[in-house]
C-alpha cells in the first residue's frame, strides 16, 4: 500500500486500524498475565500501558 496516494479520509482509517491493532495486542497481553482479569480492570491497565508509553517516548526512548 502506497501511503502517499491515499486520500486524507483513507490515511485516518488506516491509523485508527492500526491503532485498534496495537490495543488488542496489548490487551492480550495483559489477559496473558491476567487470566481473571474483569473487563474494568483490563481498561485500566492498558489506560495505565499506554500512559507509560507515552511518558517513556517523552523522555527520547524507542518502546
Amino acid at each position: 500500500m502506497n501511503v502517499e496516494r491515499l486520500r486524507p479520509e483513507e490515511k485516518v482509517n488506516v491509523a485508527i486500524d492500526m491503532s485498534d491493532v496495537c490495543v488488542r495486542i496489548c490487551a492480550e497481553g495483559v489477559r496473558a498475565q491476567f487470566p481473571d482479569i474483569t473487563e474494568q480492570e483490563l481498561v485500566e491497565r492498558l489506560r495505565e500501558r499506554i500512559e507509560w508509553s507515552g511518558r517513556w517516548r517523552k523522555r527520547g526512548h524507542e518502546v
